[in-house]
């Protein structure tokens, strides 16, 4: 657990007062930009293809086009995590990743091949991005959406970012077996990120890379 609050805030750390503060306002900005597209374009296009009518019909079109348009603001939200850690992926982690080693003063890491890299970015992001449309029904339910929300992601995140950053120094299979056997801690560095989706991947490439350091 000690580990675990160090890294995070060394992550933090980094990217609040460090060098990855410009990876993490542009991982925002794509991140937040696509979210936002996204829902905008539902918003114009799709919703106002709800069914108008006359007198009360067109009441109850003009309520369902307002619970359609809320609905695809908390579906931004609830996919706002999967976007991030996509983006963050595929763009920005390995750069993080290779700053943050050199800083801490890490062995080199092997390079991972291209095709390698991308497989294992799709394979780790791709349940993120169903189990969030799974459990989308309990975003509406109060209180419990939050639960879910940090508590979803967080496991989420620290398996993505446990798994690729070990995937750097062993096999995919070793990575794996390495995350599992310190789960806890994992999860307490993903759910550190869950907390500020549009800047996670960036916090746990920084925390993730201290911690799998630590635990080798």
């Amino acid at each position: 657990m000690n580990r675990a609050i160090a890294a995070i805030a060394g992550g933090v750390k980094d990217v609040a007062f460090g060098r990855l503060t410009v990876l993490a306002l542009l991982n925002f900005a794509i991140a937040a930009a696509l979210t936002m597209l996204a829902a905008w374009a539902v918003i114009t296009y799709a919703v106002p293809l709800i069914p108008d009518g006359a007198g009360w019909v067109r009441n109850v079109s003009a309520a369902g086009e307002f619970v359609a348009s809320v609905a695809v603001v908390v579906l931004a939200i609830a996919l706002s995590p999967a976007i991030s850690m996509i983006v963050g992926g595929v763009l920005f982690f390995d750069i993080a990743t290779a700053r943050v080693e050199k800083k801490i003063g890490a062995p080199k890491a092997r390079m991972v091949p291209v095709h390698e890299a991308l497989w294992n970015n799709v394979r780790i992001a791709l349940p993120a991005l169903v189990l969030n449309l799974i459990v989308i029904p309990l975003y509406f339910v109060p209180v419990l959406n939050a639960i879910v929300f940090w508590s979803l992601n967080g496991f989420l995140m620290g398996r993505e970012y446990a798994t690729v950053i070990a995937a750097r120094r062993m096999s995919y299979r070793d990575a794996v077996a390495l995350r599992k056997r310190n789960g806890f801690s994992v999860f307490l560095v993903g759910l550190a990120c869950s907390f500020i989706p549009f800047f996670a991947p960036l916090v746990g490439a920084s925390a993730m890379t201290r911690l799998v350091n630590s635990l080798r």
